[in-house]
C-alpha cells in the first residue's frame, strides 16, 4: 500500500493513508511521510475498533473517495460508514480474506463479523478490488455482484545493483513465507525426499518463521528419512533476506491457497524464475516463460523440481529475464498506480469503463 500511495502522489493523485499507529512503541511505521495519517493506537477488542481512528473520519471530511483494505475489522467497517454518510463512494480490498481456506481460519470472528457487518459492507462497496482473476471468482463464489476491478500489488522495482546471474556450485532452491500448514511446505519437503539422490547436487532452505509445532514436525521429517541438504533459516528481513534471495537459484512457492504472494515478483525481478502451485495465481508462470505453474501434489512437485534442476544454466538464466520482464511491463509501482488512477477516474467521473473492471 505504501508503495501505492508513492506511486499515485508521483502522479499527482492527493492521497494519504490513515493507519492506527503501532501498538509496541519500538515499531516503526515505514517512512517518515506527511501523507500518513497515524492515530494513536486505542485499537480494543478483536475487531480493531479505534475511537481516535473514527474521529478522524468524522472531523476529516475532505476525501472524495475512501480506500479501504482488509476485513473482519471496525476500521474497514468506520471507513464504509462515513462514506455513505457523506454520499462519497468507497473501494474495499479484501487482500484474499474470501479465499475458502482464509474463511476457515478464526471462523466464530468472521461469522460474528459478518453478522454484525461485514456482509453489508461488502455489498454496499462502489467498488471490490481483487489482485488477480483467482480472487475475482472467490469474491463471485461468495455472493458479492458489486463491480470488481482486478489490480494488482505493485513492487518497487527501482533496486539498486539487481544481479544479471549467478552459478551455485549446488543449485539452491528456496520457500520465503510464514511458517503454516496453508503454505503446504510438508508437501515441499515430502517431494524433496521422494527425489531422494536426484537432490545430491541441490540444497533446499525454508526461510521464515511462524507455527513452531508444524516446523518441529517438518524436522522430524527430514530426519526420520535422513535428509541433511534442507536448512530452516528462520525469519529474516532487509539485507538479509534481499541477499539470500539473490542467491537462490529457484523460488517455489506451494502453497494451498495464495491471494498474490509477494515473494513471487520479488524473486522474478531479481532474475529468478519460480515454481508455484495452482493455489496461488500465478498461471504467468507458464506463459511467459519464467518459471512453472503445477498442480499441487506431492508428485508433481518433485518432477518440476527434478526438471528445474536438471536444467542447463542458460536456459534459467534466460527464464530469469523472461521473469525480470513480466514485473516491469505489469507489476511496477508507475504500471499499477496508473491502472488505480484510471479506476478512481472512473468512479467519480463516469465514462468508458476500465477493461480491468468486472
Amino acid at each position: 500500500t505504501y508503495n501505492l500511495i508513492k506511486g499515485l502522489r508521483d502522479a499527482d493523485a492527493d492521497v494519504d493513508i490513515l493507519t492506527i499507529s503501532p501498538s509496541n512503541p519500538n515499531d516503526k511505521i515505514i517512512g517518515n511521510d506527511d501523507f500518513i495519517k497515524a492515530v494513536p493506537n486505542d485499537a480494543v477488542t478483536p475487531f480493531t475498533f479505534s475511537r481516535n481512528y473514527r474521529k478522524y473520519l468524522k472531523e476529516h471530511t475532505q476525501y472524495e473517495l475512501y480506500h479501504a483494505n482488509a476485513l473482519w475489522s471496525d476500521p474497514t467497517h468506520a471507513t464504509l460508514k462515513y462514506a455513505r454518510e457523506q454520499c462519497k463512494p468507497c473501494i474495499i480490498a479484501p487482500h484474499g480474506m474470501l479465499y475458502p481456506h482464509a474463511l476457515k481460519i478464526s471462523t466464530l470472528k468472521k461469522k460474528i463479523a459478518l453478522s454484525l457487518f461485514q456482509h453489508k459492507d461488502l455489498q454496499n462497496a462502489t467498488c471490490l478490488q481483487a489482485t488477480c482473476l483467482q480472487e475475482l471468482q472467490h469474491i463471485r463464489n461468495f455472493g458479492l455482484k458489486n463491480p470488481v476491478a482486478i489490480v494488482p500489488n505493485c513492487l518497487n522495482i527501482n533496486l539498486p545493483n539487481i544481479p544479471q546471474g549467478h552459478i551455485n556450485e549446488k543449485k539452491r532452491l528456496g520457500f520465503i513465507g510464514r511458517i503454516h500448514r496453508i503454505k503446504n511446505i510438508d508437501g515441499l519437503l515430502n517431494a524433496w525426499i521422494k527425489l531422494n539422490d536426484l537432490t545430491r547436487n541441490a540444497e533446499l532452505l525454508i526461510i521464515g518463521s511462524g507455527d513452531a509445532t508444524y516446523e518441529s514436525e517438518m524436522r522430524r521429517l527430514l530426519s526420520d528419512n535422513h535428509i541433511n541438504n534442507v536448512s530452516f533459516t528462520g525469519f529474516l528481513v532487509g539485507k538479509a533476506l534481499e541477499e539470500t534471495i539473490r542467491s537462490l537459484d529457484y523460488l517455489v512457492l506451494p502453497s494451498h491457497s495464495e491471494n498474490f504472494g509477494m515473494v513471487v515478483p520479488e524473486a522474478l525481478i531479481m532474475g529468478i524464475p519460480v515454481i508455484a502451485t495452482k493455489g496461488t495465481p500465478w498461471e504467468e508462470l507458464n506463459t511467459h516463460h519464467c518459471g512453472w505453474w503445477v498442480d499441487n501434489d506431492i508428485e508433481t512437485l518433485a518432477i518440476t523440481i527434478e526438471a528445474a534442476i536438471d536444467i542447463p544454466e542458460y536456459k534459467r538464466q534466460e527464464m530469469g529475464q523472461n521473469g525480470k520482464k513480466l514485473v516491469e511491463g505489469n507489476y511496477s509501482v508507475k504500471v499499477v498506480a496508473n491502472k488505480m488512477i484510471r479506476l478512481y477516474n472512473w468512479i467519480l467521473n463516469g465514462g468508458e469503463k476500465p477493461e480491468f473492471v468486472y
